[in-house]
């Protein structure tokens, strides 16, 4: 009689901690009011009074998590040696694909809408998954 034993996919997948999350969105929110003055200060240097030219600038520092996530990660989450993968992807292949733009705009719209209370479910969910990437299908994993 040969014992069966069922093995959880989850047991298996360390999902990085709220402390590491935290600190990439801090690094990350350092790096946006430093792009802003930059910014601004660029357009008032060469007397740019535009508000075309303004909002441009805005959507483009607004879009800055959006991208990069689909690009690979943020600085934050880089330096803290995390990334944003797609979750089908990852439970069905194990592999670490990028999520697409539209998953990554509605996982930023979450995450700005809901703030830190996104975060409540990281614990009790066998993936760490915060509420905003359940919205994004996502999910934080350690860079390989």
């Amino acid at each position: 009689m040969e014992a069966s034993i069922e093995v959880n996919e989850t047991e298996y997948f360390h999902k990085p901690s709220l402390v590491l999350r935290v600190k990439s969105t801090i690094l990350d929110s350092i790096i946006l009011i430093i792009l802003m003055f930059i910014v601004f200060a660029v357009l008032n240097q060469f007397s740019i009074e535009s508000t075309t030219v303004k909002r441009i600038c805005m959507l483009f520092i607004i879009l800055y998590e959006p991208i990069t996530v689909t690009l690979g990660g943020t600085v934050g989450q880089r330096v803290m040696g995390l990334r944003v993968s797609d979750f089908s992807n990852y439970v069905n292949q194990k592999s670490h694909k990028n999520i697409n733009l539209i998953n990554s705009i509605l996982r930023f719209i979450a995450k700005v809408f809901l703030g830190w209370i996104s975060l409540l479910t990281i614990h009790s969910d066998d993936y760490g998954k915060a509420i905003h990437d359940s919205i994004g299908k996502s999910l934080m994993t350690f860079r390989i």
